[in-house]
């Protein structure tokens, strides 16, 4: 009976000794795995995910706990140690990315333990090796989230697991047990490799008669996981993440090939290095799965439970609720590069080829891997974050008084590089459901009357404020005094009407028909060719105005020529004169764009007023007393190439 419960072939089973050569042959690989991790680690911002973390689990540990029920229904296993994490090395990015730094050396490290022991140290070693290059595994390694302590525990747990299976249940079994108890506070989704390993240990020959053991320790996880599973499902049944939509078989077969291979699009994976990485790793895990049932027929099924069961696992899961996303499945990684090693050591025993081949398959994922880690590193389009720093290092250096700044959509990663005094609000989503345009009104006519400046973050998008309604009512209400993009981020400057009037230049101007200039502001009078000029005229009804007139602005070169002008309705056609009420002050900007081709030198400013249909200007009378159908306003433009 013994026999029986044996693989085909029985020299499989003989396990290489246990060395310390075999493990010393790992250190290079390993270290390796510690360089790539934390090369430039600190360099790139925080992303939101980490900021949210960071922001979160900064707080007490009573308030960590409400929060996570109430915002973010996750295990709290990452967040404690996160936590008390912070509380000794702070929350600068090499600090909260640290513990993400040591679980992917460990997982590099596990990779090789759990190889060598399933087939053997060769192949436990190059497996290694692609984990140590691997983008995505790097990526989240360099990430204050959870997936590289999921990854670290659920390889620990498998390793463990499979020990229990083969020999000394009692030992490997208690530490398989806790380990995967860990899991499951680490992450939900760690159930997933979790039936997939407990379905190979009955399913492989050589672990299948030790059932007993396999159901004991899923009934010692499952008691002592049910208090926690029972507490969170009510809220886990209301949260729905939206930003996950259904997969088809093979759109998600070609995502997990390609991420697994060369990491994430937005993380240097080009297109070209996506077709190539998915390719060489299907063909190598292919070969690797018929290399390890000839090996050894219960290490492949463990193998194939843990690299593709718990991704087919999530995928049915998927059809019912969407849930398929990457990142859920990085603890399959390593059992699937350990595919991919045994693939590629079978190169070898082709005649005349074999070695090269092995070599060139080999070269191949470990390259495409390595020219996508450095766009990841080195490009910055496909950094982590945007340049977050800049931004609020421009927003510190340019702060004002009396200012607030608006953003439109709620980053936690601008509020952790955040330092300036201005206060920060966020404009409610306009429109949606529930929020709507009345909340975003409400919020920003207080705003308006409570400062002089706003500095607006203009960011639409899809989910929030997908219509910029947020930038039209500004530019209805307010003055724009600068509209520029500072590290991608486009950011509008407006001054409110008390902040307008207070940089008024006073210049009083009788007009006839009750009409009166009372001064003006050129923000920049100094521009160069292509450059928008910034105008801004106050004006005043000293008596109710029967007709609608339009206002003139020309710029005049000292020749009297006039290459700028620009006509139009006060307040861009908002505000037209026989609206105004009498006494109260009218605010009516005028962006003038210059031609790029206009000439250096100097100009002067010449405004005035007339009716539309006939043309005829209305007489001013100049504070020197000088009557005129214009004035010119007593400020030189200077235009400079």
């Amino acid at each position: 009976m013994k026999a029986m419960t044996q693989d085909q072939h029985p020299a499989a089973n003989r396990r290489p000794p246990t060395t310390s050569r075999q493990w010393i042959s790992a250190l290079p690989v390993i270290g390796l795995a510690y360089g790539l991790r934390t090369y430039l680690i600190g360099h790139q911002a925080l992303r939101g995910d980490e900021a949210f973390s960071v922001r979160l689990f900064s707080q007490p540990v009573s308030d960590i706990l409400a929060s996570m029920i109430r915002i973010d229904p996750n295990p709290p296993l990452y967040y404690f140690v996160l936590h008390g994490w912070m509380q000794i090395a702070g929350i600068s990015e090499l600090a909260v990315r640290w513990p993400s730094v040591l679980a992917g050396v460990v997982s590099v490290s596990l990779t090789y333990a759990l190889g060598r022991a399933l087939l053997g140290h060769r192949i436990g070693w190059l497996a290694a090796l692609f984990a140590a290059v691997n983008p995505f595994l790097i990526w989240y390694s360099q990430d204050a989230r959870v997936y590289a302590l999921l990854t670290a525990l659920v390889l620990a747990a498998t390793w463990q697991t499979w020990l229990a299976a083969q020999r000394h249940p009692r030992r490997h079994g208690l530490a398989a047990g806790s380990l995967w108890w860990l899991a499951l506070f680490a992450h939900y989704f760690a159930i997933f490799p979790l039936v997939s390993v407990g379905c190979a240990w009955l399913i492989a020959p050589q672990t299948q008669l030790r059932w007993r053991q396999a159901f004991r320790l899923a009934l010692v996880i499952g008691l002592a996981y049910l208090p926690v599973a029972l507490y969170v499902a009510p809220y886990l049944a209301q949260h729905n993440k939206d930003w996950i939509g259904p997969l088809g078989v093979k759109e998600a077969l070609w995502r997990i090939l390609a991420v697994f291979s060369v990491g994430m699009p937005t993380a240097g994976a080009r297109p070209e290095l996506q077709w190539m990485g998915a390719s060489v790793l299907a063909l190598l895990l292919m070969l690797g799965v018929i290399a390890a049932f000839q090996r050894q027929v219960s290490a492949a099924i463990w193998l194939i439970a843990l690299g593709l069961g718990a991704p087919a696992l999530l995928w049915l899961v998927s059809l019912a609720r969407p849930a398929f996303t990457e990142q859920y499945l990085i603890s399959s990684l390593p059992a699937v590069l350990l595919g991919a090693a045994a693939g590629a050591l079978t190169l070898n025993r082709i005649e005349r080829w074999g070695k090269g081949l092995k070599v060139g398959a080999t070269a191949g994922l470990a390259l495409t891997g390595l020219l996508s880690l450095q766009n990841y590193y080195f490009n910055p389009a496909y950094a982590k974050s945007p340049p977050l720093r800049e931004v609020n290092a421009y927003l510190e250096q340019t702060s004002r008084l009396n200012e607030v700044v608006v953003i439109n959509q709620s980053d936690p990663a601008f509020y952790y590089y955040y330092h300036a005094p201005m206060p920060i609000e966020t404009s409610p989503p306009a429109p949606l459901p529930g929020i709507g345009l009345p909340a975003t009104e409400a919020q920003l006519t207080q705003l308006r009357d409570q400062y002089q400046h706003i500095r607006f973050f203009f960011l639409p998008g899809s989910g929030y404020d997908p219509d910029g309604f947020v930038g039209r009512w500004l530019e209805t209400c307010c003055e724009k005094t600068s509209d520029i993009y500072v590290s991608g981020f486009r950011i509008q400057a407006y001054d409110t009407p008390s902040g307008s009037l207070e940089a008024r230049q006073l210049y009083l101007v009788e007009f006839e028909k009750g009409l009166g200039l009372t001064g003006y502001r050129i923000v920049n009078p100094h521009l160069k060719p292509g450059q928008t000029m910034r105008l801004t005229l106050y004006w005043t009804a000293r008596e109710k105005v029967a007709e609608s007139y339009t206002v003139f602005a020309h710029l005049l070169a000292p020749d009297g020529f006039s290459p700028v002008s620009q006509d139009g309705l006060p307040r861009q056609g908002m505000y037209p004169t026989d609206q105004w009420k009498i006494g109260k002050d009218v605010i009516d900007p005028h962006p003038i764009p210059l031609p790029a081709d206009m000439p250096s030198g100097e100009y002067r400013l010449e405004i005035g007023l007339y009716r539309l249909v006939t043309g005829q200007r209305l007489m001013a009378e100049e504070p020197s007393g000088v009557e005129a159908d214009h004035i010119l306003l007593p400020v030189t433009i200077r235009v400079e190439n």
